[in-house]
């Protein structure tokens, strides 16, 4: 049963957090935004070389990710395609839009999430600077090296616990 102070405390609650919510990119809390300008495609399938195969206006394209490369694990590949096969994604464009093959250079959005940074992040991909990224190389090579740091950080305890289970085997 609501008490009145009940009643008030959830007014004011409800105030805080609003007020809170507005003003959230000015105390340092940034949403990831896609900008302006993309160009809309539709992914069916991710290559053996990690490149996204898509759809733009009826005729099909090859996308590789501008400012990255996917290791040929796969691990990434799998990532790659749980993530964008039947999906409508996003290509922001840099200074060039195409390599020299024909294939599309672009970033990647899902929606409010760049996949160039996703891949990066979670260590299934590393940055290659080149002349025609302007946009985000230093965001990509800060990425690199966080995802490098915690990559080194799990391959340290995955070393110490194989260590721990072949020295209690040796035990036993």
């Amino acid at each position: 049963m609501f008490r009145p102070h009940d009643t008030v405390f959830l007014f004011w609650f409800l105030c805080f957090f609003s007020l809170f919510y507005m003003y959230s990119d000015d105390i340092g809390i940034k949403k990831e935004e896609k900008p302006d300008g993309t160009v809309t495609a539709y992914v069916y399938k991710v290559t053996k070389d990690n490149r996204i195969l898509a759809t733009i206006k009826g005729k099909t394209y090859s996308i590789c990710m501008q400012g990255v490369t996917i290791s040929g694990g796969s691990d990434a590949r799998r990532f790659l395609k749980e993530k964008v096969i039947g999906q409508q994604i996003e290509l922001e464009y840099d200074e060039q839009a195409r390599d020299q093959r024909g294939n599309i250079i672009a970033y990647v959005w899902l929606g409010t999430e760049m996949l160039n940074r996703t891949m990066l992040e979670k260590g299934y991909a590393h940055t290659v600077p080149t002349l025609q990224q302007t946009r985000y190389i230093d965001d990509f090579q800060r990425r690199q090296e966080q995802a490098g740091q915690k990559q080194s950080a799990r391959n340290s305890s995955e070393r110490f616990s194989y260590f721990m289970r072949t020295f209690s085997h040796a035990i036993a």
